[in-house]
């Protein structure tokens, strides 16, 4: 019924590393796939991968200026915000108006294919008494399905009509095929304006460095945005000129783990998964090495800018991100903490914790050079 990526490149992207994606160590556990982070060590130029002089493989580009339209950041704190309000789950169930795009409504349905209900194709009150929480506009379920329920009341019934892709993986045996579902709008989910009591109830100590407001939670976002934006805009402008192999089989060993927990926790084995998406062993080896060279090539920016700039992770940083991974992992100490990383990612957590913090000091360095226009 989804719209699925396969599975193997969903996982290899949520297994991208921090160079990546920007993401600290917060996450919760069924997300901490995202937290993906080759090793550095106390100095910019050291690296558990042997001491690689990230400097030697890299040429940076000017980012004594960097430049940024200000309407875009604008832009995107805005759509930003709104998205992480929408992630608390702090909503009023909306049952009168019409359904619109950008909307989130809970529905149940039930797919038939020529009058028959077919695997995967129905989700109901008994099935799953929740329902399904669905964004109007996501393109999270297949082309047609959110376009056919935009107008329609919500607390109603409809059908709805699509036609299913000819390369549905999901299930071959539908693939191309047409389909009606009967689909139940609940409700729809009503988010309320970021306000000082919304970020105190719901978005508390969100970074100790804002004040815990509308504002300050604002301003977070922003240079949040800023940093990443900068960082892109820097990162196009440097060429990577080979990738250390110490650092490649680093980053490979954490993808390959990330993929084998995240399989085995799906009721997967790497090679059955391999299987049922016809994938070959050497199509597996062929992307994981495409995503370690776009990952190392990214640490190895940072790691360049670190060296030149002298950019370090402080003692006193490293402690303090410690005890954010140790509540977020729900870990008693570092040696617990140690073990559950080496299990998800095959490297220790000390490595991944001080590449976090250096790619943020990086970023933090680089937005001292932007400049609004």
């Amino acid at each position: 019924m989804k719209k699925y990526s396969k599975l193997l490149a969903v996982t290899l992207c949520a297994s991208i590393a921090l160079a990546s994606t920007g993401c600290g160590g917060t996450d919760k556990l069924k997300n901490a796939i995202t937290n993906n982070k080759t090793a550095s060590s106390d100095k910019a130029n050291d690296s558990s991968d042997g001491n690689v002089k990230c400097l030697d493989y890299v040429t940076l580009g000017d980012y004594s200026t960097i430049k940024i339209k200000k309407s875009e950041i604008d832009k995107s704190t805005k759509e930003q915000v709104e998205k992480n309000i929408k992630s608390t789950g702090d909503y009023k169930k909306v049952k009168t108006g019409k359904v619109k795009k950008g909307d989130i409504v809970n529905i149940y349905y039930v797919g038939k294919i020529n009058g028959k209900t077919f695997d995967g194709g129905s989700l109901t009150k008994k099935t799953n008494k929740a329902g399904y929480d669905l964004e109007i506009g996501s393109k999270s379920f297949i082309d047609g399905f959110e376009d056919g329920l935009i107008g329609k009341k919500i607390g109603s019934r409809c059908k709805v009509k699509v036609t299913f892709p000819k390369s549905y993986s999901q299930n071959q045996k539908i693939a191309g095929k047409k389909a009606v579902f009967s689909v139940t709008i609940n409700f729809k989910e009503v988010y309320p304006k970021l306000t000082d009591k919304f970020v105190k109830k719901n978005l508390k100590d969100f970074d100790k460095n804002y004040e815990n407001t509308a504002k300050g939670y604002t301003q977070y976002v922003r240079d949040t945005l800023l940093g990443e934006k900068a960082w892109k805009v820097f990162y196009d402008t440097c060429k990577i000129k080979d990738y250390p192999k110490s650092k490649m089989d680093t980053m490979k060993t954490q993808l390959k783990t990330s993929i084998t927990y995240y399989l085995k926790n799906n009721g997967y084995t790497l090679e059955n998964y391999l299987k049922s998406q016809n994938l070959s062993t050497k199509d597996f080896n062929k992307q994981l090495e495409t995503t370690a060279k776009s990952d190392v090539g990214k640490q190895l920016v940072y790691g360049a800018v670190a060296e030149k700039e002298n950019i370090k992770v402080t003692d006193k940083q490293y402690k303090d991100e410690v005890k954010t991974y140790l509540t977020n992992y729900n870990c008693k100490n570092e040696k617990e903490l140690n073990s559950t990383f080496k299990d998800y990612y095959g490297v220790d957590a000390k490595s991944i914790i001080k590449d976090d913090i250096l790619y943020k000091n990086v970023k933090n360095y680089l937005i001292k050079n932007v400049k609004e226009a």
